[in-house]
């Protein structure tokens, strides 16, 4: 009766992912079958080896597996790096030793612009929706180590199977009852390397995902700031133009005045009024462009565009424009976060090379389930016995059409197309840097031309003025210095305001700032401090 009893419990068991090899169809981790198998010797509740025989085919798996983590240690796969020559100092900058500085918007003195800009930083939702980016590829890296280590997991199961054959024919097919509680394990082990590049892998996409999420706060930054100044220098083109206009007005009341007791013609009025309506035309589109800034500036910093009440720059002194300290080429490259994404990509690259070369070579995979399983016969309960069930699956692929070296190629050319991106990565990184140096010197050449011309234009129009009041000169010389005065402040406020955006366009490309959100608060904090933090 026992022996019937265990014939009944091991067919129960017996159905399973391998053809040749007994296993519990109640694995919550049952391992793949691969294209090919070899199955390896087996330990489980029915076999017949004896016990001294029992550690021989162990034994033999394991020198098996260990001859082919032998053999495959020797194989290598390239891994590129991008191949460009950095110059010592940059071609348009004479300060190169000097590091710019982290909190780059601090050094113009505006606190609401420092205040901005933090609200952005942490606010704005791209940034969010960036770190919930790095969340996902974070995961994802989780995911990918997990693979390297055993996976257990446990499972419950029941059957009632009746039939309503009479007792005679009930002894060849029974009415079975069955019950199991098991623990499973299974474990692939990396011969190959496969699993650990493609941890590999997803490191360095989280990485990428790190240094993408820098790259949007910078923008973000740089938006702001661009934008501040925007509107600071519409609101002060707004200013003069209300000034010159007030005084083209007094003019054009001069004039009328003077036409009036016949010392001007109706054509000197004519001439003065067109000049004063001209200069208030060019004032509604600057307050267009204060709202558009002030509306942008708003939602940068995760606020609605008609909530702008509190972005109120001052109206003081001109802002003054830091000189250039660009630091060195190499120090660039640690900086910038879309050189460094692409860096990272690379090393993705790199590893899904290896993961991809791996798929020649066989995988080996272990498992094993533990448990109870009690049986009811036709009604008797025949009770509970333990069941343990070993496997191993040793698989390669030997024929699959060409997919493997597809799969290899696709690899290849995907590490080359990172290499190149890298490469382009950084060579406009560079470009961007001596670009914006370039733009910044010869915008300040301009502007300093433009602010005697504009202080000439000023003592050229008083004079006018002055002679035009004792009648030393007729009124179209009058209105030519007007003109002239206007256009001069006009391109010096322009040019201020293109000295600072340019000055935002070279921190830009410097590519620093986002490491002042980036503090850990802990400074003894462990590994993970190491970590930006996700808002």
């Amino acid at each position: 009766m026992a022996t019937e009893r265990r014939r009944f419990a091991d067919d129960f068991v017996h159905t399973g992912p391998y053809a040749d090899a007994i296993s519990n169809p109640h694995e919550s981790n049952a391992m793949p079958r691969l294209p090919v198998s070899f199955p390896l010797p087996l330990l489980t509740a029915r076999t017949t080896l004896k016990r001294a025989e029992r550690p021989a085919g162990l034994a033999v798996a394991a020198a098996l597996a260990t001859s082919i983590a032998l053999a495959l240690s020797g194989c290598s796969t390239p891994v590129v790096k991008p191949a460009v020559d950095l110059p010592s100092n940059f071609a348009a900058s004479t300060a190169s030793e000097m590091e710019p500085e982290a909190a780059w918007w601090e050094v113009y003195h505006d606190p609401l612009l420092t205040d901005l800009v933090h609200r952005a930083a942490r606010e704005n939702r791209d940034v969010k929706i960036a770190v919930e980016r790095l969340r996902v590829a974070r995961a994802g890296e989780t995911v990918s180590q997990s693979w390297l280590l055993p996976s257990v997991g446990a499972s419950v199961s029941g059957s009632d199977r009746r039939s309503g054959y009479n007792l005679a024919t009930k002894q060849g097919y029974p009415d079975t009852k069955t019950t199991s509680v098991g623990l499973d394990v299974s474990w692939e082990l990396d011969l190959s390397g496969r699993l650990r590049a493609g941890a590999a892998a997803a490191d360095a996409d989280a990485l990428a995902a790190e240094h993408s999420m820098r790259g949007v706060r910078l923008l973000v930054m740089s938006d702001v700031v661009s934008n501040y100044f925007t509107l600071v220098g519409a609101q002060r083109q707004v200013a003069t133009l209300r000034a010159i206009s007030a005084m083209q007005d007094e003019t054009l009341r001069l004039v009328t005045a003077r036409q009036q007791v016949g010392l001007a013609s109706a054509f000197d009025v004519e001439r003065a009024q067109t000049d004063a309506l001209s200069a208030r035309a060019q004032i509604p589109p600057l307050e267009t462009q204060v709202a558009v800034a002030r509306h942008r500036i708003a939602v940068l910093t995760a606020d609605q565009s008609f909530n702008t009440a509190n972005i109120q720059p001052s109206s003081g002194d001109l802002i003054d424009v830091p000189e250039a300290k660009p630091g060195q080429p190499a120090e660039l490259l640690q900086r910038r976060p879309d050189v460094l994404a692409l860096m990272a990509q690379l090393d993705a690259a790199n590893a899904r090379r290896q993961q991809a070369k791996a798929e020649w070579f066989p995988q080996l995979f272990l498992g094993a389930s533990f448990g109870r399983q009690g049986l009811n016969l036709n009604g008797a309960d025949l009770g509970a016995a333990r069941f343990t069930n070993v496997a191993g699956l040793l698989a390669m692929p030997l024929f699959n059409a060409g997919r493997t070296q597809a799969i290899n190629e696709a690899a290849e050319s995907a590490q080359q197309e990172a290499l190149l991106r890298a490469e382009d990565g950084i060579v406009r990184a560079l470009e961007d840097v001596e670009n914006a140096l370039v733009t910044l010197a010869q915008e300040r050449r301009r502007s300093g031309s433009l602010q005697l011309a504009a202080a000439s234009s000023e003592a050229a129009q008083n004079r006018a003025q002055s002679l035009y009041n004792r009648g030393q000169i007729d009124l179209l010389p009058l209105l030519d210095s007007q003109r002239a005065r206007l256009a001069a402040r006009l391109n010096s406020n322009e040019s201020n305001t293109r000295l600072l955006l340019d000055s935002v366009q070279l921190y830009k490309a410097l590519g620093g700032g986002w490491q002042v959100f980036e503090q850990p608060s802990n400074p003894t904090a462990s590994a993970e401090a190491d970590r930006p933090p996700l808002s």
